[in-house]
């Protein structure tokens, strides 16, 4: 009867001490951190000091033709004079999600417009219409969806004088 007690009581503590079961990923939670992590890249919130809520500890990002880690396209942000522009917005569309259990591929075109003063004409601002098309790696990292890597090839892009006041 003692062992029988003591191996019922090693089951419960073993039940009790299980780690918590991670949530299987779903397409709507892949969106919302996409979007989560292109808001807290606006220039509205720059620089975030939460940016690390959506990318992972080893995030990379291929831009132009360049694999940058997040302190490298934090750099990259800071000598394009990032701080400075007036207005960052993204679009998504054609978004194809494909969720499993941890993780999460998302391929999207991403539309982009931003306003950001013209580097040769002080007082002049510049409004830049860009098409991408993008993919997104997820994965689970400390009990949240994050982006682990982000793929852009540049489609098109416009750049127009705003006119002045």
């Amino acid at each position: 009867m003692k062992t029988f007690r003591s191996i019922i009581l090693l089951l419960l503590c073993l039940m009790v001490c299980q780690p918590k079961a991670q949530e299987v990923v779903t397409d709507a939670a892949a969106m919302v951190t996409l979007q989560g992590f292109f808001d807290a890249l606006s220039v509205e919130h720059h620089p975030n000091p939460r940016m690390n809520d959506w990318i992972t500890h080893d995030f990379l990002i291929f831009e132009m033709g360049t694999s940058f880690s997040w302190a490298r396209f934090q750099d990259f942000l800071n000598q394009a004079g990032y701080g400075t522009w007036t207005s960052t917005k993204w679009r998504f569309s054609e978004v194809r999600v494909s969720s499993a259990e941890y993780s999460a591929h998302i391929s999207y075109v991403n539309t982009g417009e931003f306003v950001y003063p013209d580097p040769d004409a002080p007082g002049q601002s510049l409004i830049e219409r860009n098409v991408w098309l993008e993919s997104a790696y997820l994965v689970s990292e400390e009990g949240r969806l994050k982006l682990k890597f982000l793929q852009s090839d540049n489609i098109s892009r416009e750049v127009d004088a705003l006119p002045q006041d």
